[in-house]
C-alpha cells in the first residue's frame, strides 16, 4: 500500500483535499485520514484525529492529511514529522498553503523557493505548493458552482456588479480571492465564511473532475498541486 502525507494550512484546504481525493480518485481504492496538529515550539505537539481512515483488504493508497492550523506551520510540521513518516513507509510528503495575507504577489517566487529550500529529498519526494493568492481563487475559477447557489450568479452578472469575470479571467490573479468570493455570495444575500459548514457548502458544489482537469490546466498554482498528487498515484 502506497502512503502519502499532505500538510495543509487549515480547514479550507483540509476539506478541499479530502473531497478531491474522494471524488476523483475513489476508483484507486483510497483511504484518507485527517489529523489536526497543535503545539510545537515551546509547547508539546499534539494530534487529534478528525476523520479516521477506513482501510480494507484491497486498499491501495493511504493518505494522511495534517491540518497545520496556519500557513506558517506547514513547513515546520512537515519537517518535524519527516523522519517518523519515512520510517513508517510513506512514499511522498507534500504541503499546501496560501500566499495571502503575509506575502505579496511579487514575493511568490521567493516564498516558494524558501519553503522548498532545505527540504530532504534523497529518500522520498518532498515538496510544498502554493495556492495563489488563496485557495478561494480555485473556487472562483470553478465558476459553474455559483449557479447552484443562485441562478443569478452568472459570470456576466458578477462582472457587471464586481468588475471581474470568473469565466474569462484567471482568478489566481485576484489579490484577495476569499474577499471576492464573499462579495459574490453577498450579491444574492448569501455569505462565505471560514466556518466548516460554509466551506463544506461550497466544496460539495464544485465539479471536481473539471476542477482537477480543465481548470487545473488554466490555473498554474492549481495545476502544479494536481500534478504533484498525480505523480503519487501514477
Amino acid at each position: 500500500m502506497k502512503r502519502l502525507a499532505i500538510f495543509v494550512e487549515g480547514l479550507t484546504e483540509q476539506i478541499l483535499v479530502r473531497h478531491m481525493l474522494r471524488s476523483v480518485l475513489h476508483e484507486k481504492r483510497i483511504a484518507v485520514q485527517t489529523v489536526k496538529i497543535t503545539g510545537g515550539h515551546n509547547v508539546r505537539m499534539s494530534m487529534t484525529v478528525m476523520k479516521a481512515a477506513h482501510v480494507e483488504g484491497d486498499t491501495a493508497y493511504y493518505v494522511l492529511i495534517y491540518d497545520c492550523g496556519g500557513e506558517s506551520n506547514v513547513k515546520g510540521y512537515l519537517l518535524a514529522h519527516y523522519e517518523k513518516l519515512v520510517s513508517t513507509g510513506y512514499d511522498m510528503l507534500i504541503g499546501l498553503r496560501d500566499v495571502y495575507p503575509n506575502f505579496t504577489r511579487e514575493q511568490v517566487d521567493k516564498l516558494l523557493y524558501g519553503l522548498n529550500f532545505g527540504l530532504p529529498r534523497k529518500r522520498i519526494t518532498c515538496r510544498i505548493y502554493l495556492a495563489i493568492m488563496e485557495t478561494e481563487a480555485w473556487f472562483l475559477g470553478e465558476y459553474r458552482h455559483l449557479k447552484k447557489v443562485s441562478r443569478k450568479l452568472t459570470p456576466e452578472f458578477i462582472e457587471k456588479h464586481l468588475g471581474f469575470n470568473p469565466k474569462t479571467g484567471n482568478m489566481e490573479e485576484r489579490e484577495h480571492p476569499a474577499g471576492d468570493l464573499k462579495a459574490v455570495y453577498r450579491l444574492v444575500g448569501n455569505d462565505y465564511t471560514k466556518k466548516r459548514d460554509r466551506i463544506n457548502a461550497v466544496i460539495t458544489k464544485l465539479d471536481l473532475h473539471y476542477f482537477t482537469g480543465d481548470l487545473a490546466r488554466r490555473m498554474p498554482g492549481l495545476g502544479y498541486f494536481v500534478e504533484g498528487l498525480e505523480r503519487f498515484f501514477n
